[in-house]
């Protein structure tokens, strides 16, 4: 006799009570599978960065403070995305986070172009100086056809690869090599799409 929907959905239930019980760390895997991953917020202030569900647990076991400093904590190697100076890719970041994407990547430059063209071939912007946004990065295993896109302003664009670069370098992460995402300054993530204005509060990263 076929199972009806509802005896199939209480033991569900009952084992998402148990797991959430013995094992609140899970909720955010599990929660992940129905589409609810919503990034965390770690430290306070100046030190204070977001990092989605699947890089919570190692980034908890760091200080905010070193983290962002040196782009590392013991074996964990960070990239540091800045919402004050790329508020519209923060957005982009934490909004591909919520969706289910990761915050740990693994670093495959070769694949930068391949990756690009299937996440952002078809793009046409919208808005002068707009540029399509990508997340998994390019340059990660990650990044392609499944990427979260959105346009954001050229010059965060341009920004964006120079601190991806710049933190493989600074954090010595090498082909093959994982590494976590964090967004600096989580209270610059821009609120709504971008519409033509280059809304960031620091605008030092130009090009």
């Amino acid at each position: 006799m076929a199972r009806s929907r509802t005896s199939t959905f209480v033991p569900l239930l009952i084992v998402l009570g148990v797991i959430a019980v013995l094992s609140p760390q899970l909720i955010g895997k599990v929660g992940g599978l129905f589409g609810d991953s919503e990034p965390t917020l770690i430290g306070t202030g100046e030190t204070a960065f977001l990092v989605g569900s699947d890089g919570e647990s190692e980034a908890e076991r760091c200080d905010a403070d070193e983290l962002l400093r040196n782009r590392r904590c013991d074996k964990l190697k960070v990239v540091v995305i800045d919402a004050a100076k790329m508020p519209f890719i923060a957005r982009n970041i934490k909004l591909a986070w919520t969706d289910g994407k990761p915050a740990v990547l693994t670093r495959n430059s070769t694949k930068r172009a391949t990756n690009r063209a299937a996440a952002c071939g078809g793009f046409v912007a919208k808005y002068p100086r707009g540029s399509c946004d990508e997340y998994a990065f390019a340059t990660t295993e990650q990044g392609g056809a499944g990427a979260r896109t959105e346009e954001v302003p050229l010059r965060e664009q341009r920004c964006q690869g120079g601190a991806v670069n710049a933190g493989y370098v600074r954090a010595n992460i090498q082909q093959g090599e994982d590494f976590l995402v964090v967004i600096w300054s989580p209270s610059d993530i821009a609120g709504s799409a971008f519409t033509g204005d280059d809304a960031a509060k620091d605008q030092s990263c130009d090009g």
